[in-house]
């Protein structure tokens, strides 16, 4: 073997650690591991929320914006669920991702989906990093201590034996 095909070989393999390194360990800047508790705002105070501060609960938060046609199916879905038994001893909260000052058309969609549940406004949409979410909506599952338990990209159905699988899981962790 060549000096310099030796040389690509090496920083190949590198290459190859480093990559593997980052996307395990993530990176000095902060890769949305469970060490970054995810900040929000209270949607009708203003003031910062997080999920530290529903640690010791089991919570299932899910995503949504006013321009996803997908969620109004959720938050329909939300809605029935969170004022269900199946509801009963978590912290429901739905998150509006809009960065845009669409203050009226989150009020309507709020107000059309008797929506009920903790609401929380993420203008700068950290959400997609804290939790690696793909689109809007997703649905995140937290445990008591409030690690991710479960994600569910798209449109929810809270009856699916999926879901309520992972419902019990975190109940009871």
């Amino acid at each position: 073997m060549t000096a310099a095909r030796a040389h690509r070989a090496t920083a190949t393999v590198s290459l190859l650690i480093a990559a593997i390194a980052i996307s395990v360990f993530g990176t000095a800047c902060g890769g949305g591991g469970s060490d970054d508790a995810y900040v929000a705002e209270d949607l009708r105070s203003g003031r910062d929320v997080s999920v530290e501060d529903l640690r010791g609960e089991p919570v299932v938060l899910v995503s949504w914006a006013t321009w996803c046609k997908e969620c109004d199916e959720v938050l329909r879905g939300l809605q029935e669920f969170s004022s269900s038994e199946d509801a009963k001893g978590l912290e429901v909260v739905a998150v509006n991702l809009d960065a845009a000052s669409v203050d009226d058309e989150i009020d309507a969609k709020i107000e059309r989906h008797g929506l009920s549940t903790r609401l929380w406004r993420d203008r700068r949409n950290e959400f997609k990093r804290s939790f690696k979410a793909l689109g809007v909506p997703t649905t995140v599952l937290l445990d008591r201590d409030g690690e991710v338990a479960a994600t569910f990209p798209g449109a929810v159905d809270f009856d699916s034996a999926e879901v309520r699988s992972a419902l019990e899981e975190i109940r009871s962790s």
